[in-house]
């Protein structure tokens, strides 16, 4: 596995960790650079309203108002739906799906993951189907699913990828390179007559290969591209949702070295568990990020629908053969690539048998206190994404599970268990 270790960790200026606390020292989110105009090639111009942006500042004050208190990690079953009970007699009927929640629910308690944190989405409209925030190590750690303190790591390859395809590189296009795997210097931006190792674009995706996207990074994305594609993936803005959210802190260094780590995964880039199944459902939904929403509906005590839920385009970020491209490459990921052992057993066979999964890892740890950082964020069937998920695992020196593990068992029996179960309920009996 090619992702950054605690060696970029140290090197990282001006952050202070604390998962589940926020935010830090020093740092802060620089503002984004939009493009100038619109392209086909690339993300259009963020800063003003557009009609595939309905979720004006308005709607998401009246929309927060009538959800005052609200809390999306607190619920109770009600028939066959999670519901949240609010204060005045209000009724938030939750677009969760239960079984979905109670089995990512049994998995963090299983293991004891010190911090772990689950949303997964449904890409065609939005809708949150599980919403899990969890910590062993400290129960009074907060909504660990809206805490954006954590780095992306190579989830950010991504967003470099696209830009890449956006640039005209091909899904097949061959890199070679030497090492990087856990440390990138200027030396591996370079071209060496002793490169043995060449790798196409998809294969870099999948197994994660830094030295690959630093060195392309370098030679065909300059700093403003850079920001401008994290921007229209939303990071430095708060994104729409039914609570309010922080925004997932973005910078892009000038210097040559630090931008090319910056597109591999190291540092600099930070996100929270929703933003990150966002990310994921974007690449599943053909480049459209849809508005996140947990609520389905909110009744007042009479039963009266006072919100109902209706699908949003957040944003247009991607053109749509760009985010098939890259949809394409993230499945390399765990049929050959860095999550393959998750998906796989050891005589190769599927955990999702004829399921094909695109997904992206992401490894990143800290010290001073250690926290190892797995992050897993992908989407299901592959050829017609049914959900997306971003998990997020944070172990402490004593690990428990990894975020690909997490996210297959929700993604197995979101598409595996939960259609047998509902088939054998519904056969005839004998």
């Amino acid at each position: 596995m090619s992702e950054g270790r605690t060696r970029e960790a140290r090197s990282a200026p001006g952050w202070m960790w604390r998962f589940g606390g926020l935010l830090a020292v020093g740092l802060v989110a620089g503002s984004f650079v939009g493009a100038e105009r619109g392209s086909a090639d690339g993300p259009r111009d963020r800063g003003t309203a557009r009609a595939d942006a309905p979720a004006t500042p308005r709607a998401q004050r009246v929309r927060r108002s009538l959800l005052e208190g609200f809390d999306p990690r607190f619920h109770v079953q009600d028939g066959d739906r999670r519901v949240s009970e609010l204060e005045g007699g209000r009724r938030a009927v939750l677009t969760l799906d239960p079984g979905l929640q109670e089995h990512v629910e049994r998995v963090f308690g299983r293991y004891e993951v010190p911090y772990g944190s689950l949303v997964a989405i449904e890409p065609a409209t939005g809708k949150v189907l599980a919403y899990v925030s969890h910590s062993s190590a400290d129960p009074e750690a907060g909504d660990l699913c809206l805490d954006p303190s954590a780095p992306t790591a190579s989830v950010f390859k991504v967003v470099t990828g696209s830009a890449l395809v956006d640039a005209g590189l091909g899904a097949n296009t061959r890199t070679c390179y030497t090492g990087g795997g856990s440390r990138l210097t200027a030396w591996h931006l370079e071209d060496h007559a002793d490169e043995a190792n060449c790798v196409t674009l998809t294969e870099a995706m999948g197994r994660s290969t830094n030295a690959v996207f630093a060195k392309l990074a370098d030679r065909h994305l300059d700093g403003p591209t850079i920001a401008r594609y994290a921007s229209a993936f939303g990071f430095g803005h708060a994104l729409p949702f039914d609570v309010p959210t922080q925004a997932s802190p973005m910078e892009v260094p000038d210097d040559r070295l630090e931008r090319a780590r910056t597109a591999a995964g190291f540092w600099h880039m930070h996100l929270s568990p929703l933003h990150g199944a966002a990310l994921a459902a974007t690449i599943a939904n053909d480049g459209r990020m849809m508005r996140p929403a947990i609520v389905e509906r909110l009744e007042n005590g009479q039963g009266r629908v006072l919100m109902q839920h209706e699908p949003e385009v957040f944003r247009a970020v991607l053109p749509r053969r760009t985010a098939q491209t890259v949809n394409r490459m993230m499945r390399h990921t765990t049929e050959h690539g860095t999550a393959r052992s998750y998906f796989h057993d050891e005589q190769g066979n599927a955990f999702l048998p004829d399921i094909t999964v695109a997904g992206k890892t992401g490894t990143l740890s800290a010290e001073r206190p250690y926290r190892g950082y797995t992050w897993f964020v992908g989407f299901a069937p592959a050829e017609d994404p049914q959900i997306a998920v971003a998990t997020l695992i944070v172990n402490t020196p004593r690990w428990r599970i990894k975020a690909a593990y997490a996210a297959r068992e929700a993604l197995r029996y979101y598409l595996v268990e939960k259609p047998r179960a509902e088939a054998a309920a519904a056969a005839p009996t004998p």
